[in-house]
């Protein structure tokens, strides 16, 4: 199941998105805004798994909230009226893009592409957790014209934006074009753990564990839903 906001500056519209959530079994409304800024401010306290987001609103649009929130593991289903936004919300990397109105049928074709892609997140996930990967502390990065070597064991944590990833040392930061899957495939095992969907983190590196974060070098990192079991496994915290 998949616990999701509204935000939508139209009262029938989140009426309308409201029945739809309300009659399918795979979701969980947890509440609507009328006003993205109030719905910001809730999402930095709280965790959800999907957005359903209207573009054009006013104050703070929904393009400008998606990049607010891109590191938090949260999906999102742009909802507008309007399908000149179609192209930018795909590279904002959304699940979906609804024309209004909105069919249920459409509707729940969307969701059933949140939930396929949470569920291939896990699977991937769980994959390469259970995969023993050999001790290789050098890596080539391509970033710009340039091949940089880098040493994992000086890496913070990595951090994914967009179609890169950005490696964050105590020296500096380093942008490299990679996808998820190989990343986590050419990290060493045992010293590396993705605790969101957006973040890597070197273990030896965590300073505290806070409720829904860690925090590496002054930087609060959050801890997503889907992975947390998983990561209190591995460093072997009993909560006692």
């Amino acid at each position: 199941m998949l616990s999701c906001i509204i935000v939508d500056d139209e009262s029938g519209a989140i009426e309308i998105l409201t029945r739809y959530a309300n009659q399918t079994p795979e979701l969980r409304l947890v509440r609507s805004f009328r006003d993205s800024i109030e719905a910001l401010t809730f999402l930095a306290g709280n965790e959800v798994d999907l957005v359903f987001l209207d573009i054009d609103m006013p104050n703070l649009d929904g393009m400008k909230l998606s990049e607010l929130i891109r590191y938090k593991d949260i999906q999102v289903i742009f909802c507008t009226a309007y399908s000149e936004y179609a192209v930018e919300s795909y590279e904002k990397e959304a699940i979906d893009y609804l024309l209004k109105p909105i069919s249920y049928e459409r509707f729940l074709k969307a969701v059933k592409k949140a939930l396929k892609a949470r569920s291939e997140g896990a699977e991937l996930d769980q994959a390469v957790t259970h995969k023993k990967i050999g001790k290789s502390h050098k890596l080539f990065l391509k970033s710009g014209p340039r091949i940089h070597q880098v040493d994992t064991c000086e890496v913070l944590y990595i951090e994914k934006k967009g179609h890169y990833v950005v490696f964050h040392t105590p020296g500096g930061e380093l942008l490299s074009r990679m996808n998820m899957k190989d990343l986590l495939n050419s990290l060493p095992y045992d010293d590396f753990i993705r605790i969101h969907r957006s973040f890597v983190v070197a273990i030896d590196k965590i300073d505290t564990i806070e409720k829904h974060m860690v925090v590496v070098n002054g930087r609060k990192i959050p801890i997503g839903e889907s992975y947390r079991d998983d990561f209190f496994e591995r460093i072997q915290y009993s909560g006692n």
